[in-house]
């Protein structure tokens, strides 16, 4: 029988364990604690605008899009974001958490390289964004618990969700291993960090699997932050490099039986090259049908796997292929050369006035449009101010008219009210535009444009008269052109059409001078 003295023993061991466990599992839910708000903290929307092209039907048109980034310098205010979220832009705009206003921080490209799909970028200030952690990406293992930060569909700023490691090498349609998660991410995620639970940034959330609707339907990838470390020495140092043989595009990929068909040995799978090279460094080097099935003595396993290890080698570098020619074994050795190609940036357009709109007063109604009170927006100028405040101009369609196929107006952008110095004026010439605009300009003061968009019901009813669907406003900045005509020089002052910034000085002159 158990004494009293014993029972009570016990009975205060049961009280203390039974207290200890809830506290021990509040501190270990302290310690597996996810900080997910220096993850929200350091994270940021990026917002661009493409710059305006000329189209088929003489429209000019442009399209702004949205991704994500995160800050990874505060000193020199350096982001990180995907290539093809600023590829196209003409102007960059980043947003931090809680931002407020609708014009962001200004942002201009550091460097970026396509291939990898990487992108840096430099803003204006970076005050109140916190620079994020980066980790380790070669410790994740399949099961461990990951963070996406981004603005999915461009409307959600600041989204996280949860998910974990699928795969840590997953070779897609690229030539880089993403590293391959369920957390859910959509378009506009794109740029966004994936962080560990210790709140590290592993990856760059870059890509989905989705439906024909563009749906996430749970399979996210994203770079692994080891290869964008290594990236960001290159692209800091200068371009981004790779090497080329010039056989890339004209590659095929055979498996192990399809390759020992033409003699390959060893049962080893092959790439076949589909047309001898005209250009380039395998030009009289290689040909059609050559069967390629070691890449410096590194067997070959697919396409991607030899354009990857095609171009893990510098420009410069000689590369041997071990092939198959008419069932003879050979080994050719290849000087590659650069695989990145410069594309220039198209530059601002040149305009007249202040807005950089062309403006036009449809009085009457020639069958394929209507007449309107307020003055028509016909094009918009790139990277001037009404571009800038993201104004569209009107556009034409395509339609059948009985056997004909014509160009129809699709919708129509009026210029309906000016908002200046806290006065509103009714904009019915556009003499009155261009003149609120120059006083604007001289004020140095933003003015406030009211845009209606006209349109049909039924956009395949051409002969429908247009309706007003809808009405906008955008803050624009007045401003004096920032390009030059193609040729043109400045015979008054003697100056050269090579330089835009003293070609606004004598624009700004023969405007004043009227």
């Amino acid at each position: 029988m158990v004494n009293k003295s014993t029972l009570a023993w016990r009975t205060s061991v049961l009280v203390l364990l039974a207290a200890a466990v809830p506290l021990g599992l509040h501190w270990h839910d302290n310690q597996q604690q996810v900080e997910t708000e220096a993850m929200l903290d350091a994270s940021v929307t990026v917002k661009t605008i493409s710059h305006v092209h000329i189209d088929s039907l003489g429209d000019s048109v442009w399209s702004p899009t949205s991704g994500s980034g995160f800050l990874i310098s505060s000193d020199s205010c350096e982001l990180l974001t995907n290539h093809h979220v600023i590829a196209e832009a003409a102007r960059i705009e980043v947003f931090p958490r809680r931002q407020s206003d609708s014009i962001g921080i200004a942002a201009t490209i550091v460097n970026s390289n396509p291939r990898s799909d990487i992108a840096i970028l430099r803003m204006n200030s970076c005050n109140d964004i916190a620079q994020a952690n980066l980790g380790d990406s070669d410790l994740l293992r399949p099961g461990d618990e990951v963070y996406a930060v981004g603005n999915p569909l461009g409307r959600n700023p600041d989204s996280i969700s949860r998910g974990i490691v699928s795969h840590t090498e997953r070779l897609t349609s690229g030539l880089i291993p993403f590293l391959q998660t369920d957390a859910s991410i959509s378009r506009g995620s794109s740029g966004g960090a994936l962080f560990n639970k210790q709140g590290e940034v592993v990856g760059i959330n870059t890509a989905i699997v989705a439906t024909a609707n563009g749906n996430n339907i749970g399979v996210s990838y994203a770079l692994p932050i080891n290869i964008v470390k290594k990236e960001m020495e290159i692209l800091h140092a200068g371009p981004p490099t790779w090497g080329h043989a010039g056989i890339e595009e004209f590659l095929v990929g055979l498996t192990k039986r399809e390759a020992s068909f033409f003699g390959v040995p060893a049962e080893r799978a092959a790439v076949i090259v589909t047309e001898s090279p005209s250009s380039g460094p395998s030009k009289g080097k290689l040909s059609a049908k050559d069967v390629i099935y070691e890449i410096n003595n590194i067997s070959v396993t697919s396409v991607k796997q030899a354009k990857r290890l095609i171009s893990s080698f510098y420009p410069g570098d000689k590369i041997s292929f071990n092939l198959v020619r008419s069932g003879e074994t050979l080994e050719v050795a290849v000087t590659l050369e650069e695989g990145w190609k410069n594309e220039e940036t198209p530059g601002p357009d040149y305009y007249l006035g202040h807005l950089g709109i062309d403006l036009e007063k449809w009085d009457e109604d020639d069958g394929s449009r209507g007449r309107f009170d307020s003055p028509v927006i016909t094009q918009v100028h790139s990277l001037g101010p009404a571009h800038i405040a993201h104004i569209t101009s009107s556009q034409k369609t395509i339609a059948r008219n009985g056997p004909l196929v014509i160009p129809i107006q699709l919708n129509v952008k009026t210029v309906s009210g000016i908002v200046l110095d806290g006065t509103y004026h009714l904009v019915e010439s556009v003499d009155t535009i261009e003149q609120l605009a120059s006083e604007a300009f001289a004020l140095n003061t933003p003015m406030l444009l009211e845009v209606e968009t006209w349109g049909r019901e039924n956009p395949l009813k051409f002969n429908q008269p247009m309706q007003r669907l809808s009405t906008s406003f955008h803050a624009v900045v007045p401003a004096l052109t920032s390009a030059i005509p193609p040729g043109e020089a400045d015979t008054e002052l003697g100056m050269a059409p090579s330089n835009p910034a003293l070609r606004q000085v004598a624009y700004y002159k023969s405007e004043r001078g009227r």
